[in-house]
């Protein structure tokens, strides 16, 4: 009779663990990588809010200063005009922010803007006004800094029909 040997029945079980270890191998670098952007993405975050509440802090603080500068123009004249307030406003720089005078229909505008980060900041458009309050906040926006004009990042857009 002849002898058999035994077979190990171990080469269907070894291919599959080495595909379940390579599916956890190529998981984890997913992984790995996933939360790298996130960390990223979260240090970028992070720096844009810390940079929008030290701009809203300066506005508030610029907003402080006009307003003790229209208490005192009140003080020295009560008669004075809400036109008034805002020419004396006008070329003002106060906590190294320029305040700048517009005018429309509905009067006399003080504005100003202070940056938030690179490509940011917080507008502020304000009306003096006669009255205990001293001015009436008209805007206070997180704008873009500058239009983007796209010139140095072309868009390929889909044109609607198949190359």
């Amino acid at each position: 009779m002849k002898q058999r040997q035994p077979f190990p029945g171990v080469g269907l079980t070894s291919l599959f663990m080495m595909f379940v270890v390579l599916c956890l191998a190529a998981f984890g670098i997913l992984s790995f990588s996933a939360v790298q952007s996130d960390w990223n993405l979260t240090k970028k975050h992070v720096q844009s809010v810390q940079a929008y509440y030290a701009a809203d802090s300066k506005a508030q603080q610029v907003l402080g200063g006009i307003d003790a500068r229209l208490l005192r123009l009140r003080r020295e004249n009560p008669a004075i005009g809400e036109a008034e307030l805002a020419r004396h406003l006008n070329g003002a720089v106060i906590d190294d922010v320029s305040l700048a005078l517009t005018a429309d229909a509905s009067g006399s505008k003080i504005v100003f803007s202070v940056p938030a980060g690179s490509v940011q900041e917080i507008q502020v458009e304000i009306q003096p006004i006669a009255g205990p309050e001293r001015y009436r906040v008209l805007s206070y926006r997180l704008a873009a800094s500058s239009e983007w004009n796209g010139a140095d990042q072309p868009l390929e857009l889909w044109q609607g029909s198949q190359p």
